[in-house]
């Protein structure tokens, strides 16, 4: 069954996927749904929705949703959500007004509720390309508070670069920001990612996380 749906879903658009998947599930017998969703990633309610368009004896008449059907787009139904989103963002944007770049320490969920609040019905998906289409762009912590006197060629450092990355972005070429500040110790030292090994063949490395004095640190 994991083959046969592999292969044919490719071939098949919305509604046509939905009453094949359902018919799987049915032809399976217990368990079917669990099964088709295990294997396909599509939601339980999907499915569902399927078998009972089948058992109902829906008729498909060439379009893939019914008429009238399909999401509005979201800046018609709901005209002042970019606005409200840089309300919510006040205070926790990071950047100026005139840079191309800049980020929020707002999440994803926490902005999503409080539109919820507003009567702004729209997903944590739908909040992510709003974000991306408003200039903004998910990093981690930046050290950014100043200690002390600000450094005379800041401005000369910085400019440039935002000058930059607003040419590459205007000619549609993308733009990566890499922070090479961050020196990390040479030598088989822990770390927290993971990696595939052999079962029971972990990668050995050092039992303490002190500087190797040889070998030093390095910029990556």
């Amino acid at each position: 069954m994991e083959k046969r749906i592999k292969m044919m879903l490719p071939q098949l658009n919305e509604m046509q996927k939905r009453l094949f998947l359902a018919n799987e599930a049915l032809s399976y017998g217990r368990g079917g749904i669990a099964e088709v969703t295990r294997i396909t990633g599509f939601s339980r309610n999907t499915i569902k929705r399927g078998t009972n368009e089948l058992k109902s004896g829906v008729l498909y008449d060439g379009r893939a949703r019914k008429s009238g059907g399909g999401p509005k787009h979201v800046e018609e139904k709901y005209p002042g959500i970019e606005d409200e989103i840089r309300k919510l963002l006040d205070g926790s944007t990071y950047g100026n007004s005139e840079r191309v770049l800049s980020y929020t320490t707002e999440s994803l969920g926490k902005i999503e509720a409080e539109l919820k609040t507003k009567d702004i019905q729209v997903s944590y998906e739908t909040i992510n390309k709003l974000l991306v289409s408003m200039g903004y762009s998910k990093q981690a912590n930046k050290k950014m508070l100043q200690v002390g006197e600000v450094h005379p060629d800041r401005n000369a450092r910085f400019d440039p670069i935002n000058t930059t990355a607003a040419q590459y972005i205007e000619a549609g070429d993308p733009v990566i920001s890499v922070d090479t500040k961050k020196k990390e110790n040479i030598g088989s030292f822990k770390n927290s990612g993971q990696e595939y090994r052999h079962k029971k063949d972990p990668r050995k490395v050092w039992d303490h996380d002190f500087p190797d004095e040889e070998l030093g640190t390095i910029s990556p």
